[in-house]
């Protein structure tokens, strides 16, 4: 499963969030910032698992609901 995950396409927005994540751990690590390092393995994760709104979670349309016309 989780290789099915990690090889779905990537989109430019996955391979951002990875950018960012990586950078912002990275930034954490040279100036032991907890809070850069908390948040870019938050993106790093988002964008390795494809999930959050960049996984098209977001406008999927599953939440709405239908109307009934009287």
């Amino acid at each position: 499963m989780i290789k099915t995950i990690l090889y779905t396409p990537w989109t430019i927005m996955r391979w951002l969030r990875l950018a960012v994540g990586f950078y912002l751990v990275f930034i954490g690590l040279m100036n032991s910032d907890l809070l850069a390092g908390g948040i870019g393995t938050l993106f790093t994760f988002l964008a390795l698992f494809n999930q959050g709104c960049g996984g098209g979670n977001c406008a999927s349309g599953n939440c709405e609901v239908p109307r009934n016309k009287k």
